[in-house]
């Protein structure tokens, strides 16, 4: 396994509360691998309760409570960014997380934004990588030269703290994958509490997996390679 599987085996092994030995570990070639060896240690864990049913339900009466609103706005297909309300955001978001007591997914960048950001990101970055080239190859500057394109890096990394304030945009496109993402956040208690089933611990995988890859959540599936079809190193 390289790197980047290894950390999503750390982090799925923290949220289940096991430890999966190397061999095993080297074994897994596909996203059903994962489950099985995942599953294979959950004994005296398992419970056939719900706790996806059970989330959405808390969910949605703190919403009802918090935000003073009807049951029937915090629906499964609703979007959470047309629910939940747009000024005053950020306060409103950590205010429900304090509520429930739960993890929230991080709010993103709306798309003006983003698109800035990645601008700014890429001119910089690329501007450094060929300024030091030309100074290097034309006017004999030591290879030390090739440190600017840390100076992009930095810059950006900068202007993305400084954009926190714009933050504002839910990903997930439905209450029903805002429950799960919020499911997989704080699965490492619930499970403590209640044990998991083959379903949910499933669904819980394949958000790690795509959030940790920078994937979207229909791309990984049970029969994919987690790095010949996935990319994951």
């Amino acid at each position: 396994m390289g790197m980047d599987s290894i950390e999503i085996l750390m982090k799925v092994e923290n949220t289940f509360g096991v430890k999966i030995p190397d061999r095993e570990a080297e074994q897994i070639l596909t996203v059903g691998d994962f489950y099985d060896a995942i599953w294979k240690h959950l004994s005296g864990k398992i419970s056939e309760r719900c706790k996806s049913q059970t989330l959405f339900y808390k969910l949605r009466k703190a919403f009802a409570d918090h935000f003073n609103s009807s049951l029937h706005q915090f629906r499964l297909d609703s979007s959470p960014n047309e629910i939940f309300p747009y000024n005053s955001r950020r306060k409103a978001y950590h205010a429900f997380a304090h509520t429930t007591n739960l993890k929230l997914p991080d709010l993103e960048l709306i798309r003006p934004w983003t698109i800035l950001l990645n601008t700014f990101g890429l001119l910089t970055i690329l501007g450094g990588v060929a300024i030091s080239i030309i100074l290097i190859n034309f006017f004999d500057f030591t290879k030390w030269t090739l440190l600017i394109p840390t100076l992009g890096i930095t810059l950006t990394m900068l202007l993305s703290k400084l954009f926190e304030s714009k933050r504002t945009s839910i990903k997930a496109s439905t209450i029903r994958v805002f429950t799960e993402q919020i499911l997989a956040l704080n699965y490492a208690t619930l499970i403590t509490e209640n044990g998991t089933n083959r379903k949910e611990m499933e669904m819980v995988i394949n958000h790690i997996i795509a959030d940790m890859a920078g994937l979207d959540l229909e791309e990984v599936k049970s029969e994919k390679k987690i790095v010949d079809d996935l990319g994951i190193d």
